[in-house]
């Protein structure tokens, strides 16, 4: 997938209407994430990263799926517990980082 293919996939994701005032924001988690699966892929074997410059194409979709996470977030970063009118809010994973070391299995 390419960088703007990665884009529109989030942006719909996220809210379909929405313009290219987000692609600021989604770029920085993009290349976040990014960084974040090569390391964690490649923790044990670091010498094995040497060259590798974007995410294999079998995690392309955790990347997409960590940034719409990670986004989602925005602006509940560190909340715990959220309690408002009778409305309790959680989520599955702390942030993006939490995601992608659920998805992304360490090279052995």
């Amino acid at each position: 997938m390419t960088l703007q293919s990665k884009l529109a996939v989030i942006k719909t994701m996220l809210d379909p209407a929405s313009d290219t005032s987000l692609d600021g924001d989604i770029s920085v988690y993009l290349e976040i994430s990014k960084e974040e699966i090569l390391n964690w892929l490649y923790i044990n074997h670091p010498e094995k990263r040497k060259g590798v410059t974007d995410v294999p194409t079998r995690y392309e979709m955790v990347q997409v799926h960590a940034v719409v996470n990670g986004y989602s977030h925005k602006g509940a970063e560190g909340e715990k517990v959220h309690n408002e009118n009778g409305i309790n809010r959680t989520f599955k994973y702390d942030d993006m980082i939490a995601y992608i070391r659920n998805h992304v299995f360490q090279l052995i």
